[in-house]
């Protein structure tokens, strides 16, 4: 009776342990997702890629890189595609 007695409060004292690791756990997640921004439409994004391009000095060059960008993506599709 006492060895059983002993080993459900060794599993009693794990189970604390492991349930306060979990709300610590918990607690930094909360902070993390606290730090993150709130999500955001798509039209905000858009906007906002917009408005960073407008203000970009080097406007050309952002611009090419994006049409380089856009003209590889259906060819990465296409190869992504291929090998599934």
């Amino acid at each position: 009776m006492t060895e059983s007695t002993g080993r459900a409060s060794e599993i009693e004292e794990r189970l604390d342990e492991l349930q306060c690791e979990s709300q610590a756990r918990r607690a930094e997640l909360r902070a993390i997702a606290a730090e993150l921004p709130e999500a955001t439409s798509r039209r905000a994004l858009v906007r906002s890629m917009v408005h960073s391009v407008a203000a970009a000095p080097n406007k050309g060059s952002v611009i090419k890189r994006a049409g380089i960008k856009l003209l590889h993506t259906p060819a990465d599709l296409v190869r992504r595609l291929r090998k599934v």
